[in-house]
């Protein structure tokens, strides 16, 4: 009886944990969603296209989402697009394009980029991505 109990306590732990988690997961998914369809760098393009643009054929794009720390505002939230690229000669890069999502005003701005890990401006961001699809 008492493996039985043990048992169902273990199995109930394990369903909590994942609801726990994947309410976590779903939290930000509005924001996610609303980033993807925004067009915060290049107009007539969302977001969305861009990281897929970047990436290329022979990459990855993963879309993660959390609170924007250095704003204090519990309603802006920030999203990365963490696109891991492979180059045509092999060589591995990744490129972060990171945004914040005012859940209040519902706006989508464009917060910054790292390119192998260095903080990039619009301009210098661009040159780095060129470069990398001239490997």
């Amino acid at each position: 009886m008492a493996v039985k109990r043990r048992t169902l306590v273990l199995l109930l732990g394990v369903i909590v944990l994942g609801a726990v988690s994947l309410y976590a997961c779903n939290r930000y998914a509005d924001d996610i969603d609303a980033v993807k369809q925004a067009e915060s760098i290049v107009p007539g393009q969302s977001n969305e296209v861009l990281a897929i643009n970047i990436a290329g054929a022979r990459s990855s794009i993963a879309w993660q989402a959390g609170p924007a720390p250095k704003y204090q505002n519990p309603e802006i939230v920030a999203v990365t697009a963490v696109i891991k690229r492979v180059s045509g000669n092999g060589n591995k890069h990744e490129v972060d394009l990171m945004f914040i999502h005012n859940r209040q005003t519902r706006k989508v701005a464009f917060d910054g980029a790292l390119v192998d890990g260095k903080p990039q401006d619009l301009m210098s961001g661009a040159l780095s991505l060129f470069l990398m699809q001239l490997e």
